[in-house]
């Protein structure tokens, strides 16, 4: 209970757990592959350290790797995780499965653009980080007004969080490639009168092992 005396919103941010190895080393945004074995073992480490926690209400991106993800955290918890598409990594375009360093090789200028200034950057025949952005926090605020209050478990990809984690700390998009986000990671924000607190980042599922809630 906070100083006003309503209770605050905790969201429990999570990265889904590692992906399937044919998959590593590209960019997959929104193709949808599976999580590698070690990815469950991740999924359910983050359900161990969450169950004694109260969810009331577990949200996630419904590709797979996310789902799943989310679906064993719910589980954990004796609820159901809710997908939605608006949690979906950015679409890149003609660029989904191809590695940045080929990129890189074919276009330079472009691959420079995305690194360097992001706020103009458009993925060939994808999305442009402007309207993901405005989609993610859409979708955020529209969490937050159906859920002002309680504890909520949020399940997405690298790109989400850093959308969502930069946006409450309003740092630039060039510099959200800063934010690690590690796979099966967590991350804790709590919202006091719509006023949001980072308490936690980064907390990989390995490191949770041995680390409490």
């Amino acid at each position: 209970m906070n100083e006003t005396g309503s209770s605050p919103l905790r969201l429990y941010l999570i990265r889904h757990g590692e992906i399937e190895s044919a998959a590593m080393g590209k960019l997959i945004g929104q193709t949808d592959v599976a999580l590698s074995p070690r990815g469950e073992r991740q999924a359910r480490i983050l359900a161990e350290k969450l169950s004694s926690v109260h969810l009331d209400a577990v949200f996630s991106s419904d590709l797979q790797r996310a789902y799943r993800t989310a679906e064993i955290i719910a589980e954990q918890n004796q609820t159901s995780a809710q997908p939605s598409a608006v949690w979906r990594e950015i679409n890149m375009g003609a660029w989904e499965g191809r590695a940045l360093s080929t990129l890189n090789d074919e276009a330079p200028e472009q691959v420079a653009s995305l690194i360097n200034n992001p706020e103009s950057f458009e993925y060939p025949g994808g999305e442009s980080f402007v309207n993901f952005k405005s989609r993610i926090q859409e979708a955020l605020d529209q969490l937050l007004l159906t859920h002002p209050h309680g504890e909520i478990a949020l399940i997405v990809h690298g790109g989400v969080c850093r959308a969502i984690i930069g946006g409450i700390l309003e740092i630039r998009m060039r510099k959200w490639m800063q934010l690690i986000q590690d796979y099966g990671c967590l991350n804790v924000i709590t919202w006091y009168e719509r006023h949001p607190m980072l308490e936690l980042l980064n907390l990989s599922a390995d490191h949770l092992l041995f680390a409490s809630v």
